[in-house]
């Protein structure tokens, strides 16, 4: 039994990450179908209105040229809200992909630490009392499946003490203890590494976003010679723009939950210490 649990948890590591992986990828192809629906839907309705402001333009008289730029003044602001993030979208370029994989892959595991971050996980209440009793009764057979039912970080350290305990005083029991619990401690910080790595990244690619959208401008300026015609620099600086933003939308939640995280952790972490400490003061000093 003690050879195959360290199977079994680094099996249970590999399914979260492949898990984790599909999300993301899933996410990823959602994201970009959607837009192309929502693109494919809004290219003929964008086109009934062309060719009736068309129409419209040749049947009119030139007095009237004011009135028909007003009607389309007031048909451009009606855009539904998924045909602006269609053409933010699209203004963004291929950089929006990379941010939005990101974004997916930092809800993912904000989502799988704040399920998992609980004290059951941690270290379950009156575990450690149920413990102290079974091992002064001499039911160590008992004390080892309750641990391996718990499965919680606690639970781990006691099963660790255990299969060290009739070569270990108080003070190799208390060495041995802290050092599995901050191992355990190091991979729930190892776990949180996504949400940190998303809050970095992101800000960068808008920024990357940015420069090639500048770039772009630029290189449409000296191809023109002048800066004549403001629309035709639109899409280079749209881009220039809206890759910051959305940078900047998943940098901060990301920044957030990486904090709520981050806190959390450090809590547990004084309450495993203070458990830890209960249970080889109360099993290996006498009095």
């Amino acid at each position: 039994m003690r050879a195959v649990r360290p199977d079994g948890r680094k099996e249970t590591r590999m399914k979260t990450r492949l898990a984790m992986t599909a999300l993301a990828l899933a996410g990823a192809l959602w994201l970009r179908a959607a837009w192309a629906q929502e693109a494919a839907k809004a290219a003929p309705e964008d086109a009934a209105p062309a060719a009736a402001e068309a129409v419209q333009a040749d049947a009119a008289a030139p007095g009237e040229a004011p009135e028909a730029a007003e009607a389309a003044a007031e048909d451009a602001k009606e855009l539904s809200g998924a045909e602006r993030w269609r053409i933010y979208w699209e203004q963004g370029g291929n950089t929006m992909y990379f941010i939005a994989l990101l974004s997916v892959l930092g809800l993912g595991c904000a989502l799988e630490r704040f399920c998992n971050l609980r004290r059951s996980r941690m270290a379950p209440d009156g575990f450690a009392d149920k413990v102290v009793e079974l091992w002064k009764a001499g039911r160590f057979d008992e004390v080892a499946e309750r641990c391996r039912r718990s499965g919680s970080i606690l639970a781990r350290v006691v099963e660790t003490i255990l299969r060290h305990r009739d070569k270990a005083g108080w003070q190799e029991a208390k060495t041995i203890a802290e050092d599995k619990l901050a191992r355990e401690l190091r991979l729930e910080n190892r776990r949180a590494s996504m949400i940190s790595t998303a809050a970095t990244l992101s800000p960068l690619l808008g920024l990357f976003g940015t420069v090639v959208g500048l770039l772009g401008a630029f290189g449409t300026v000296a191809a023109m010679g002048e800066m004549g015609d403001a629309s035709v620099l639109a899409d280079d600086i749209g881009k220039a723009l809206v890759t910051t933003v959305a940078g900047l939308a998943v940098s901060m939640p990301c920044l957030f939950a990486f904090d709520l995280v981050k806190k959390r952790l450090n809590f547990f972490a004084v309450l495993l210490e203070e458990e830890v400490a209960e249970i080889v003061n109360r099993l290996f000093l006498k009095g």
